[in-house]
């Protein structure tokens, strides 16, 4: 007889039903999202399934974008929106079952809904692959959850009993809001527990340190020409192109050296053919695993800026179409930090470390940072807590942010199955620590 499957076709409905809503990060699209409706789906298929409360959903206060940290990126859009509209569309949901215990006694699972642009991808199932944006990252997981869950609360009722499990739908993770008015405010509300587990697409190991990015943008403040007298303006699309690669050459290896890593992003100036833009900008997101790698790389950062704007005037000087862009590079640059100074993950617990070995889990080890990547799971990092990020398939295997984006079914079952045992060990765990000492002679 064939094992039952934990990850149903009602849950398969449910992932299919989630991934044709349009949960875009208002960060990437002016288009009105609906992570408020997929939300309320979801939180209410879990009170069906696994009898889960809604302990609360809702957006952050306005205060959250006004703390320290928040990039420069969200205070803009929140601004051009209005602060109310913003958070109103991304509202936070927490569902509990098993009452409210004490921190020791209580596991929580975070994911999230919202995704980037979508680009069109078609949305479908063909019976052993989901295919659509949010299929890996990250609503496949988050269903394949509470596929765990129920079958946690299946063979052991009595869980919710011994321990208190937390699920968090959180917003604000995609776009660069590193989880500012999502992660950070459920967990400054308290809302974490003794082992919080980060649902992302860790590709098969767990992650206990992670980095967290920064973003500079170089941006350029020229004239404009006609193509018909290219040297009359500043060449905004040959400076910015340039500056662009002297930074990741000059950057990728220190920041390998220190565990970090570089991406070269989005590169704006214009897309007409008859035209030389004088004005455009550049993106870099620079990700640290440590405080002291990050200022070392911020400062680095801007050092390569400065030298590369250098050598381009040199290298350009002679080249008539360019001459005025060269001579004025470095008066018409700016670089400034849409994000900088956050803190990272990095935290170890040895009993619960022993306590996901002995599932079968693996860990990252240490001499391979540079698989860790950036999440907000560094939000829940608290005395006497262990965060942790793990999850089905792999952000670059499984085609995160781009077109090819897909989850298999076998690894939403495989996961559905570990977040099940987990939970049981957790509860017997929980449900150890409760009971007294015993005392009297032999």
């Amino acid at each position: 007889m064939s094992k039952a499957r934990l990850f149903t076709d009602e849950h398969a409905e449910l992932l299919l039903a989630l991934l044709r809503l349009d949960t875009v990060s208002p960060l990437e699209s002016d288009a009105p999202g609906r992570l408020p409706e997929a939300q309320r789906a979801y939180a209410a298929f879990a009170a069906r399934r696994t009898g889960a409360e809604q302990a609360l959903l809702e957006p952050a206060p306005p205060e959250s974008l006004r703390r320290e940290g928040v990039p420069l990126s969200v205070l803009r859009r929140a601004e051009r929106t209005g602060e109310q509209a913003f958070l109103a569309a991304q509202p936070n949901l927490l569902l509990r079952i098993g009452g409210q215990r004490p921190r020791e006694e209580t596991i929580l699972f975070n994911f999230h809904m919202d995704t980037v642009a979508d680009g069109g991808q078609e949305i479908g199932f063909d019976g052993i692959r989901f295919y659509g944006r949010g299929s890996a990252d990250m609503k496949g997981a988050g269903v394949a959850l509470l596929a765990g869950i129920e079958a946690a609360l299946a063979e052991a009722p009595e869980l919710a009993e011994h321990c208190s499990v937390l699920v968090q739908s959180v917003s604000g993770e995609e776009g660069g809001a590193m989880g500012v008015y999502g992660t950070r405010e459920l967990a400054e509300l308290g809302h974490v527990g003794a082992l919080n587990v980060f649902a992302e697409p860790s590709g098969g190991v767990w992650f206990d340190r992670s980095t967290t990015s920064m973003t500079a943008r170089l941006e350029m403040f020229g004239e404009d020409a006609t193509d018909d007298a290219p040297q009359a303006g500043h060449n905004a699309t040959l400076l910015l192109g340039q500056v662009g690669g002297a930074l990741l050459r000059g950057l990728s290896e220190p920041a390998r050296e220190l565990g970090g890593k570089v991406c070269l992003a989005g590169l704006h100036t214009g897309g007409m053919h008859n035209k030389v833009y004088g004005t455009g900008s550049l993106l870099l997101n620079v990700a640290y695993p440590s405080a002291h790698a990050g200022e070392k790389l911020r400062l680095l950062t801007e050092r390569c800026a400065r030298d590369a704007l250098l050598r381009f005037a040199d290298e350009w000087a002679d080249v008539p179409e360019a001459r005025r862009t060269a001579r004025d590079a470095s008066r018409l640059c700016r670089l400034s930090w849409e994000k900088s100074g956050l803190p990272v993950l990095d935290n170890r617990h040895p009993s619960w470390e022993r306590l996901l070995a002995g599932l079968g889990w693996a860990r990252n080890p240490d001499d391979r940072p540079e698989r860790a990547f950036t999440c907000d799971a560094m939000w829940t990092m608290a005395k006497g807590c262990y965060t942790v990020v793990y999850g089905p398939g792999s952000l670059e295997g499984n085609g995160a942010h781009t077109a090819r984006e897909s989850m298999e079914l076998a690894e939403l079952e495989r996961y559905a199955g570990q977040i099940k045992e987990l939970l049981l060990a957790f509860a017997r765990t929980a449900r150890k620590k409760r009971q007294p000492e015993r005392t009297g002679s032999a």
